[in-house]
């Protein structure tokens, strides 16, 4: 089962926030295992650091759909169908970069 899949190419304003919602759970759950691994690694022992990049990577996030909105919805037809997979693991590659990123230079 893709869960990345969009089944159609015009959707409205509340299916493309809906799509990005219902996908921040295993992103969450991705970055969650992610955030403790580095934790692991890096042997950090701030965890309020680790809240406030949780925080801040979830905000992010929100942009993928806003950028949907305001700039993709507008392009023609097989950008608006490929965009949502190419972002969503993009910034789960940058989110994944910026974690272990924060733990390899607190370890320095």
């Amino acid at each position: 089962m893709d869960i990345l899949r969009i089944t159609k190419q015009d959707r409205q304003w509340y299916e493309i926030i809906m799509w990005w919602e219902v996908r921040r759970i295993p992103f969450n759950i991705i970055m969650y295992f992610i955030g403790l691994a580095s934790f692991y690694i890096g042997y950090v022992t701030i965890l309020l650091l680790y809240l406030i990049i949780g925080l801040m990577l979830n905000v992010g996030y929100a942009f993928c759909w806003v950028v949907e909105l305001l700039i993709i919805k507008r392009q023609n037809g097989t950008v608006r169908m490929k965009y949502p997979k190419i972002a969503f693991f993009s910034y789960l590659a940058i989110s994944t970069s910026v974690v272990f990123g924060f733990a390899f230079f607190l370890f320095l």
